[in-house]
Formats: C-alpha cells, structure tokens, sequence
C-alpha cells in the first residue's frame, strides 16, 4: 500500500468516526452510570482507589500484584491521556530502560544497563525482546513506529527466556492492542503543536454477526517539522512523519473457542536526519582543511541545533504484518493457545554522509529487509489450581537482507586525509590535499549486500505450584531448550569506477565505505541453548508478597556484519581482530538474581514495589570501532563480563479523591567487569583501554519518574483536570568506550497537561506543554572522529506545545 493511499484511508476513517461520535453526542449524552466501553478511561474524578491491573508476563492473564516479576505497566490511561504512543515517549515511564533511536531503521533498547549496542547491530539480535499482540519482533526497527489503539505496555525486567525465549537476556517488553468488541463504539482525535505538529487518530469497533464475529478498524497519522536548522537552505532538519492502518477480526463460533485475526500497515519517514557538530577537537585537522578551500565548519549545540549540509538525509520504514490467534478452551483439560505470524519490513535511507556543505560523500546508505514467519503452539492447564502449568513449543523462520553503498564526491580530499601515499602519491606537483585526485574519486561507487538467515524452534515449559490450601506459597519453575541456525552470506564490490583508479587504490578507498566494503563471507553457526528460571514467593499478608528468583538468560551468537578476513582490504581488520573480533560472535550468558516486595496499603490506596538484583552477563556482544575518521572499521566482539546490581522503587498513590501519582526510582550500577581489551577514545593515544570497573554505556545510575494528575468533576457532566510529571537521569556516556566528549550530564524533564471532559466524558479539550523549563540536551553523542577532528551528537527536543481534541463513543 503506498503511502498516499494510507494517509486517505486514514483520512476517511478519521472524518467518519468523528461525524458519527459528534452526532451521536448531539443526539444523547449517555448518563453518568452507564457502562464505559473499553475505549473509555476510567473516571478518574471518581476514583479513588487502586484498580486490578492484568498482566500476561506468565502468558496467562494474572494480577500484574501476584506475579513474582518486577513488572512495570503503562495502562490504557497513561496511554490516552499523556499520548503516549513510541519507544521514546515510554522510556520516561519505565525504570532502568533506555533506547537510542536516531532514525527508524536504528532501535535498540537496554534495561538495566543491558542490551543498548547503539550502531551496527545488523548481524546481532537485541537483549530485550519485543512482542506486539503476542507476535515476536525479529528486528527492533520493526516496531519503531508510532502505535495506536494499544490496550497495554508491559516491561518485564531481568532474563525471561524460560517463556518468552531468546534475546530477552535484559527483559521483554509486550505491547497489545485493543481487541475487537461486540459493543458498539470508537474515538476519534486531533492534536495540533508548534514546530508543525499534528496528528490525528481514530478507531471504530463493533459487531458484524452479534455474538460471532466483530471488527475494530483503527488509524493514525502524525507529523512535525524539524527543530534543527540547516543554515545551508534555511530549511529545518529532523522532521517526523508515521502513518499507519490496523484491521483485525474476532470470531467467537463458540463459547470456547474464539480466533483473532489482525492485519498492520505501518509507513514511516524522517525526511531529514543528521547529528549537530558540537565541537572541533585539537588537532582540528577537518576544520583546517575546510578553511583552506575556503569553507566554514559550523559548530553549534544542543540549543540553536545548527548544521550546515548540502545534500538530502531521510529515512524511511514499511511494515506489514499478519497474525492470527487462536484459543481454545478444553474447560478441565486446560486450553489451547496457537499464534501464527508472518511480518515484513524494510527501510531505506539517503545519507550525506560528511553531514557538512561539502561534496564529499554525497550518498551513503544502509537498508535492510526482513521476511519473518513465525508459530507458537501452547497447552495451559485451567487456573486457579493447586498447579499450574504452560508448555508449548516456538518456530520461526528469519531472512535479513542488508543493502549498503557509498559513493564518493569530488571533494572528498578535503572531507578526509590522504588516506596512504603510496596509493594516492603526488601527482605533477600537486598532492592528495591540493585536490590531485578530486576528478578520478569522483562517483566512484561500492554497495554490499550481506543476507542473514536465521532458523530457530524451541520447547518450554512452566509450572507454578501452590503447596498450601490458602495459596499464600508458590514455587515456580520452567526451562526452555532452543535450537538455532544461522548464516551469512556478504558481498562487496566496485559499482562504479568512471575514471578508472586502479585496484589498489580502490582498496584504500573500501576502507571508507562504512558497511559498504570490499570482501566477502560465506559462514553458517549452529547455537544450542537452555534458559530457564526458579522463584519461590509468599503472601503473609493478602495484599502483600514476597518473592525471591533466579532466572537464566541467552542472547543468541551472532556475525560481524563486514568480512573479518583477508578478503577485505581494509588495515583496520588486523587490528580489529586483535581486539577480539571474529566473523562469528559468542552468544551471552545471563545470571539474575533477584528478591523484591510486591504491597498495598490503606485499603488499595498505596502500591509499593521494591527490588534489589544482581546480574551478571558473561561473553557481552559490544560495540566498538578501530581506525581513524571515516575510515574507522566498526565491530563486534565478545567483552568479557558486564555486572549490573540495583534497586527499583515503585509507587502508586491515590492521595485523596480524584487525586492520583505515580512514579518510580531506581538505582542501577551496570559496569564492565570484565573488559582488559578494548579500543579507546579517540583522544587516548594508548594503543588498548582497560574498561574494567567503568559504568556500561547507556546506563545513567538513577532513573526516576513522577507523574501527579487531579480530576475534578465541576457539573454532573463536565470534568476538569491537570497533569504535571517530571521525569530525571543522571549522566550517561552514549559511547562502548566511554569517550569524554560522548557524556551527557544530569538532566530533569518536565511535561504539564490541562483538560476538560464534555458530556459525560465524550469530549475531551486538553492543551500540553512538552519540557517546559525547555531543558537543552543530548539523546546521543557519537564521541570524537579522530582524523576530522569533530564531535557530533542528535539534541533532544526543545519545548512544544499544543492541543488535543477527543471524541470517544
């Protein structure tokens, strides 16, 4: 479906679910006492205890209170009300988590100081696994879209391989959307902002054959303008755009047995993608370079958010994705859970990829596609019983596709340094910086294509036992046995050579083409795992539990997506192996152990939640980079061990009548405790770095969150409210090795939201402010380039404002 096509069927989906709800609403306004539909928030100017929150972190619908896992939820409120809707807007919610997106292709998540990898992750998979409506999401770029319509977020933290398989070494995070409904209903809603900001999303659900089958469409569409100005054309960098559709069906034949069928459409595009450069390092050898060909290197900072580029940057993503689940209830025996998946996602991006004025690398690119096909088979025994158990089995069948180029300008001479005199010796008098060889590098062009297969089937199983009457002891228990196989197939080569340099030369040059180089690997691995978990919990009291577990954890091995052999011609290979690159990486081991406190208090008006843990992944698959400037060669290698010990603190109050917070702290020491050989910083003149002892990248000490928001009903059928949260991180590094220049320091978020309900509720009018004290930071710091000379970073965003208009039915 081409994006056109999506934005109109949007469209229309919006104007008819808005025309109806408003002539519904004009027709009758539904009485205070009836029924909300799921589409509805609760009434908050009502409430004033703790509701039941329903988790599935067992796979089986639980009180998220009973689980012996540190569970963190953003419920369907949250979700509403703050409008909440990607990665980024989740990880202020969620203790310990951290993600780096800096373009749509690009996601990676860490929980606890685990799993971020930033860059150049193609040939490994992430540490927390992601699962959308029960489904598993093979490449974490296939859910950096915006989400719509969600039910529920759920971040389980620490290994949970036992029932959620591998590549959830840090945790798993499960996101499911709003079922189908045989009651009539829907919303529709508009927000407009500064920066060029708006959105619309709508949703209508209802029977088709009353009590056998119904339907729920939904769909969105946002957009907003950079906030980074290109001091080239006046223009602004760092757009956003996201549309998507969802259809889905649910069929209840029977009484016990119902099929769910959901049918995902998601387009994203970042029309203007690039880092700021925040500093010349010394010796400023790009800098020197560029004022003597009579050009101006722009510096700037998270503030202003200035680049100067000459060249189109942009990103975009499409996914489509069908899934069916089928559950069917034997009564005594148990039931039968089955979801079937098949999903495909691809990106393409346009990179100028010297990020300034030059003509130096005028197109550069790295795509992927994915072809994912998947099936769980279940058995559960019936609930509430002494015990309880789940086994089932796992399939999945992945193909990567990796498409990367580089094609080279005429002024790359002054982009970077003659990269060897030998191959490039002065020519007539005149040197490599004097522009000897601006003509012949001109267009010359490499593109690789690397394809990873990945077949994977797994069995587990899980059985929790109650040995007492009054179920306050529980011990659990489960193993998981996964079997994978995996290959690589890479090629690089020359695409264009229109004046003829010859193959030496064009060696020197694939040293500079990022995933873009010379070689070729042909490798297959197998890997063979098992995962598994042991907790014990008790209730002394109904409303509290205490539980203590360990859980083992397995992130499958992975390749180096370049060739780590003589069929590349880049130096920089020797020397990566020597830090302990190989084609084929380890897969990690993780060891948690963890004891927490799950309580309510003064008759369900106080939650608090308490964990301490301490884990330990040995063989971590980290991210470095050897050589200098462009031609730095990225890799991954095993680290010896990383250790992450902290405490988490939850709470949930409902202070007075209509008068709620929520929040979190959370203390998270995450260090390498193993790492004697590691590249170093750029500045370092040391020929190795011994990171033992330091703090893990992407992984600030303390986290925390508060959110207070006050509803307040004014008449029977209006309802004012307000909203403030705050949202804090101490400083972080975004780089492997720690560089200096990559730290970002301490830093507090603020976000205020201010709203009336209409008519019961059916309407909504809120006006938001995003940081509001219009704090400057960095969302990621790419450390100093050794051979220009320049530090580069992507600015979080500044202020926005705006308002928002809901119509729910």
């Amino acid at each position: 479906m081409h994006a056109s096509a999506t934005a109109r069927l949007v469209a229309a989906l919006l104007v008819s679910v808005s025309s109806f709800a408003t002539a519904h609403a004009q027709e009758t306004a539904p009485p205070a006492t009836q029924a909300k539909t799921q589409e509805q928030a609760i009434d908050q100017a009502e409430q004033s205890q703790l509701q039941d929150i329903t988790v599935y972190a067992r796979k089986r619908p639980e009180n998220v209170q009973n689980v012996p896992i540190p569970v963190t939820v953003i419920t369907p409120q949250e979700l509403t009300r703050q409008n909440l809707v990607n990665f980024t807007d989740f990880q202020s919610k969620l203790p310990a988590f951290s993600v780096y997106l800096t373009n749509p292709k690009q996601l990676n998540l860490g929980v606890r100081g685990i799993g971020n990898n930033g860059f150049n992750t193609d040939g490994i998979d992430g540490s927390v696994g992601i699962f959308v409506d029960g489904v598993y999401s093979g490449r974490p770029g296939m859910v950096s879209t915006d989400f719509n319509d969600l039910a529920q977020v759920e971040l389980l933290r620490g290994p949970q391989g036992t029932l959620f398989g591998k590549n959830t070494t840090a945790g798993a995070v499960i996101i499911n959307s709003l079922k189908p409904s045989f009651t009539f209903g829907g919303s529709a809603e508009a927000t407009g902002g500064n920066q060029g900001f708006h959105q619309f999303k709508g949703s209508i659900t209802g029977p088709i054959i009353d009590g056998k089958l119904a339907a729920r469409l939904s769909g969105y569409y946002s957009k907003t303008d950079g906030n980074y100005l290109n001091l080239f054309n006046g223009n602004y960098q760092n757009a956003r755009q996201g549309q998507g559709v969802r259809a889905q069906l649910l069929a209840t034949p029977t009484e016990n047995l119902s099929i769910r069928l959901i049918g995902t459409y998601n387009h994203q595009f970042f029309p203007t993608t690039s880092p700021v450069i925040t500093a010349i390092y010394n010796p400023a050898a790009l800098q020197a370079r560029m004022t003597a060909a009579g050009y101006t290197l722009l510096t700037s900072n998270a503030s202003d958010r200035y680049v100067n580029i000459n060249s189109r940057l942009d990103a975009k993503t499409d996914t489509r994705a069908v899934s069916s689940q089928i559950d069917w209830d034997l009564g005594a025996k148990g039931a039968i859970t089955s979801i079937t998946a098949y999903e495909k996602w691809k990106c393409f991006t346009n990179n100028d990829n010297d990020y300034t004025q030059l003509n130096a690398i005028p197109d550069y690119g790295s795509c992927n596609a994915e072809h994912q096909f998947s099936q769980e088979l279940r058995w559960a025994t019936p609930k509430d019983q002494p015990i309880e158990a789940t086994f089932g089995g796992f399939l999945s069948r992945q193909r990567l596709q990796v498409d990367s180029r580089i094609r080279f300008g005429d002024q790359y001479y002054i982009w970077a340094a003659n990269p060897s005199a030998t191959a490039f010796p002065n020519v007539a008098g005149r040197s490599w910086a004097q522009g000897a060889y601006a003509t012949q590098i001109a267009g010359v062009g490499i593109a690789s294509q690397a394809v990873f297969h990945t077949n994977t089937e797994a069995v587990f199983g899980n059985v929790t036992w109650h040995p007492d009457a009054a179920r306050r002891f529980a011990v659990d228990g489960g193993l998981r046995y996964t079997w994978e196989d995996k290959s690589e197939l890479y090629n690089g080569a020359i695409t264009s050579n229109v004046s003829g340099l010859n193959q030496a030369q064009l060696n020197v040059l694939s040293a500079a083409g990022a995933n873009a180089q010379l070689g070729h690997v042909d490798q297959s691995i197998k890997d063979r795992s098992l995962s598994g978990e042991a907790s014990l919990s008790y209730k002394p009291i109904d409303p509290v539990m205490l539980y203590l577990k360990y859980a083992r954890g397995y992130k499958s091995k992975g390749f180096n997506l370049l060739p780590e052999n003589s069929s590349n011609p880049d130096p920089n290979v020797a020397n990566a192996v020597s830090f302990g690159a190989t084609q084929a990486i380890k897969g990690e081991t993780a060891d948690n152990i963890e004891g927490g406190i799950k309580s309510e208090w003064f008759n369900h008006h106080l939650l608090l939640n308490l964990t301490a843990f301490h884990t330990k992944v040995k063989n971590y698959q980290a991210n470095e980079a050897v050589g200098v400037g462009n031609t730095a060669l990225k890799f991954l290698a095993n680290v010896g061990s990383l250790t992450s010990n902290g405490v988490e603190l939850e709470g949930e109050a409902w202070l007075a009548k209509g008068l709620h917070a929520k929040g979190f702290v959370s203390y998270d020491h995450a260090y390498y405790s193993s790492f004697s050989n590691s590249t170093c910083p750029a500045e370092s003149t040391a020929t190795s770095c011994d990171l033992t002892g330091r703090t893990v990248a992407w992984a600030p000490k303390w986290t925390a969150d508060l959110t207070v928001d006050y509803s307040h009903e004014i008449t029977e059928s209006v309802t004012g409210y307000g909203m403030i949260d705050a949202n804090y991180r101490t400083k972080q590094n975004y780089t492997i090795t720690l560089d200096p220049l990559a730290e970002q320091g301490a830093y507090a978020l603020f976000n205020a939201r201010a709203g009336v309900q209409l008519m019961h509720g059916t309407l909504d009018l809120q006006l938001w402010v995003k940081n509001l004290a219009n704090k400057a930071y960095f969302i990621n710091l790419l450390g100093l380039t050794k051979s220009t000379g320049i530090v580069q970073g992507y600015p979080g965003d500044p202020r926005t404002f705006g308002g928002t208009v809901r119509v729910t039915f």
